[in-house]
């Protein structure tokens, strides 16, 4: 992997290929490695670019808390800084509320986009997740009375720890509060925006985000089509890595061949 610095910040890539230029962008707690078998797929016709997003694998974190607009700022700026003004955005679950920003906010930037297992839809409210999530709130209000003195981090520490997801239990500091502002902004308003030709690759038994997220984004991007991939989970990509390989080469070659004519 290569290194180079972009605004501050410290940024392992991948860059191999060479062609019309396709840039991965990998879920929250990945790293470009982690997107290899597309790598591999796709360096023999494109030049693929893939980053360690700030504050995953080799990239420092950025000095203050992100969310989906500031990294899709950073993804842009780097991209820019090796020398490319367009580009195909590949975008996994992380990757893809970075992707959908980006398509929505600087279209003249985006080629075409695909987006695998996507996140940025927010889940429906149910009477369960908002009762858990007023219950966090008041505890963590109650966790930070001055009787506790010393004992509040702590003891807030375990509250995060028990209600907390998987991810968020993996982060802290400046990255735990950079998943709390990606998680709580809907993309939703912003699927309507992009005009970049999109294909959506979604695993049927995808837990994380459900098939019902890929058939909203479908009915919501304009021209975008749906894959459903068979028995594949949250990283379809991997499960299926053939068949994703596949549809993603046609569909990249046809967008290269209507942009041409």
């Amino acid at each position: 992997m290569a290194t180079t610095l972009v605004d501050g910040i410290t940024l392992a890539y991948v860059d191999e290929g060479s062609g019309d230029p396709v840039v991965l962008l990998h879920g929250w707690g990945g790293q470009a490695v982690s997107m290899m078998p597309l790598i591999v797929g796709l360096r023999d016709k494109y030049r693929v670019l893939a980053f360690d997003l700030p504050g995953f694998g080799g990239s420092s974190p950025p000095a203050v808390p992100w969310g989906t607009p500031e990294y899709a700022a950073f993804v842009e700026e780097a991209v820019a800084s090796l020398g490319i003004s367009r580009a195909t955005y590949i975008g996994h679950s992380f990757g893809g509320r970075i992707a959908i920003w980006l398509a929505a906010h600087a279209p003249e930037a985006v080629q075409a986009l695909v987006l695998v297992d996507a996140a940025g839809i927010r889940p429906p409210a149910t009477f369960r997740r908002r009762m858990r999530r007023l219950f966090y709130k008041t505890a963590q209000t109650v966790l930070r009375l001055p009787i506790l003195g010393a004992k509040g981090p702590a003891l807030r520490e375990r509250l995060a720890m028990r209600f907390g997801s998987v991810d968020y239990r993996a982060m802290a500091g400046v990255m735990r509060a950079s998943m709390v502002r990606t998680v709580n902004l809907d993309l939703t308003a912003c699927l309507g925006a992009v005009s970049a030709p999109t294909l959506l690759l979604w695993g049927e038994k995808d837990t994380e985000t459900p098939i019902a997220d890929g058939r909203k984004m479908e009915q919501l991007i304009r021209g975008s089509r749906l894959i459903v991939i068979a028995g594949a989970g949250h990283f379809s990509y991997l499960d299926s890595p053939a068949f994703v390989n596949a549809v993603v080469s046609a569909f990249l070659h046809g967008t290269r061949e209507g942009a041409t004519r």
